[in-house]
């Protein structure tokens, strides 16, 4: 798949080698939206992006999940590689990536949009590996994973328990983010 990447002031066409060798180089906020755009714009840059983040070189795999949320600001996008994508989250073990992985996957159960879409799904691996991402992520990543199995708590009876559970666990000593998030949820869940 090609990439169209920004050199200088003209465009032009990379291979998905190319596009590594670019996440490879440090860039700031605003190169990282110009690389969404870009991207964005560019048939296969999605799924592109989704395969970069499972990069070995986990700075890469950051760059391409990072640009990733930013292109998927753009629900229409989004709704392009939405099985894609998902298909994609559990296998994630980059923990830079769960970050944005999961913020991507907060949009799609916000988003109304996508209910009818995904009234099928299968949501048995996403969730397997959302649970496993709260023992062994940083902070920002499990509370984006509270907030996740908090939306999918009804897709099977035993999810609720658990979330509870660990949400009462994570209140003994979690951080300020996380007491904030456990008790707002908990709250809901009453």
């Amino acid at each position: 798949m090609g990439i169209i990447i920004i050199l200088g002031l003209g465009f032009t066409m990379m291979l998905i080698k190319d596009l590594e060798k670019e996440l490879a180089k440090a860039f700031g906020k605003k190169g990282a939206l110009e690389r969404a755009k870009i991207c964005g714009a560019q048939p296969g840059g999605a799924k592109d992006l989704i395969e970069l983040s499972f990069h070995r070189d986990q700075p890469i795999g950051f760059r391409a999940s990072w640009i990733l949320e930013l292109m998927f600001a753009d629900m229409e996008l989004l709704r392009s590689e939405l099985y894609t994508f998902l298909d994609a989250y559990p296998k994630q073990k980059n923990l830079s990536c769960r970050r944005h992985f999961t913020k991507i996957l907060m949009q799609v159960l916000n988003n109304k949009g996508f209910k009818e879409e995904l009234r099928h799904f299968n949501w048995d691996d996403i969730i397997e590996a959302t649970f496993e991402w709260l023992a062994g992520s940083p902070v920002a990543v499990q509370v984006n994973c509270l907030d996740i199995l908090f939306k999918l708590k009804d897709k099977e009876s035993w999810i609720k328990e658990e979330l509870e559970d660990q949400i009462n666990f994570f209140l003994r000593n979690g951080t300020a983010a996380m007491q904030s998030r456990g008790k707002r949820l908990l709250k809901k869940m009453k």
